[in-house]
C-alpha cells in the first residue's frame, strides 16, 4: 500500500504511529495523522527520530530539508494545542510516565483513518502523482467536510482549495 508514498509521507505515517502509541491508543486515528503532518511540516522529524528510532544514528537526515512549510507557525502551534499537544515540545512523557521508544509492532488504523486513506487514494487516482506526498494526506483529511478535523482546519483557514493549490504548485 505504501510503495508510492514518498520518504516524507512514510515519515508522517511513522510519526502518526508514534503519536498513537504515545497517547496509549489502540488504533492510529486521524488526529494522530494530523499531529504527524504538522510535526513533519515543521521539520521536526530529526528531533523526533531519537525517540521514534532508538539506537539509530544520532543524526538522521530529514528528507524535508529545503521544504517550504504549508502551515504558518502560529497556525501549526494553535492546531497542536487544539489536538492536546505541546507545540514547543516535540516529545512528552508516555502513559508509563517516562520517555520510551515505540515498540516494533504494528498498530491498526481506525475506521475513520481508513476513510481518510481511502480519500487519499481517490485524490491521487484523479491527480495521478508519481509519489504520494504529505500534502496528499492532508487533502484526505480536509476532504471530509463533515469531519471534526476538517472543520478544525477550516477554522484556521486551511481549506480544500488551499491544499489543492499547494498540490498543484508541485513539490517544494
Amino acid at each position: 500500500m505504501f510503495e508510492r508514498y514518498s520518504d516524507r509521507a512514510r515519515q508522517v505515517i511513522v510519526i502518526a504511529l508514534w503519536s498513537a502509541w504515545r497517547r496509549g491508543g489502540s488504533h492510529i486515528e486521524p488526529e494522530d495523522l494530523l499531529h504527524a503532518l504538522i510535526r513533519e511540516d515543521r521539520g521536526e522529524f530529526t528531533a523526533l527520530s531519537t525517540e521514534v528510532f532508538p539506537g539509530a544514528p544520532s543524526r538522521i537526515e530529514s528528507p524535508a530539508a529545503g521544504h517550504r512549510p504549508f502551515f504558518a507557525d502560529e497556525v501549526a502551534k494553535t492546531l497542536l494545542q487544539e489536538l492536546g499537544e505541546e507545540p514547543d515540545r516535540q516529545t512528552r512523557d508516555t502513559p508509563s510516565g517516562r520517555l520510551e521508544p515505540v515498540p516494533h509492532v504494528d498498530m491498526p488504523v481506525s475506521e475513520s483513518l481508513k476513510q481518510v486513506l481511502a480519500s487519499v487514494a481517490r485524490i491521487t487516482r484523479k491527480r495521478d502523482p508519481k509519489r504520494i506526498e504529505p500534502l496528499h494526506l492532508l487533502a484526505g483529511i480536509v476532504e471530509d467536510r463533515e469531519g471534526k478535523l476538517a472543520q478544525l482546519l477550516l477554522d484556521h483557514r486551511v481549506t480544500r482549495q488551499k491544499v489543492a493549490q499547494a498540490l498543484d504548485a508541485g513539490p517544494d
